[in-house]
């Protein structure tokens, strides 16, 4: 179940920081809690019945914390880092107004995937009040130049 909730949250901090870059703070946590529950619920949905309810509950909740702790500065650095930084080459920083410490790394060079053709490997992890994060993924570029996971 931790490494559910691990991942969730990573699902719901990229996502948060592909939608949020200009956001308030108010706004990346609702951002955060609507993927996080949406995510928690689809991953429930193995389990079937009160699984998804509860996953969409525990997803909806991580979600919100991850997001509510992210702000503009966040979501530049980790565009940069997936723009410019060559493979297995992390960039790692602190959030100084919410003590997050972050670090991704892009593993792998641009590639296509599932019809998008500027996506990349990633592996991120976060440090946020003694709990630490980790999870692998595939990130894409949108249209208006963000980084969004879709794997």
């Amino acid at each position: 179940m931790k490494q559910i909730i691990t991942k969730l949250s990573i699902v719901a901090l990229m996502v948060s920081l592909a939608a949020c870059s200009t956001n308030t703070r108010q706004d990346n946590t609702v951002v955060g809690a609507g993927t996080g529950a949406v995510v928690g619920g689809l991953l429930g949905a193995i389990g079937g019945g009160w699984v998804i309810a509860a996953g969409a509950v525990v997803g909806g909740v991580v979600g919100g914390v991850v997001g509510h702790s992210m702000d503009s500065t966040d979501t530049v650095a980790i565009n940069t880092s997936m723009d410019k930084n060559s493979i297995n080459v992390p960039s790692n920083w602190t959030n100084t107004k919410t003590g997050t410490w972050y670090k991704i790394t892009p593993t792998s060079p641009v590639m296509a995937y599932k019809g998008s053709t500027y996506c990349r490997h990633y592996t991120v992890y976060t440090k946020h009040n003694g709990k630490s994060t980790h999870t692998n993924g595939v990130a894409c570029r949108n249209s208006d130049g963000l980084w969004q996971q879709v794997r």
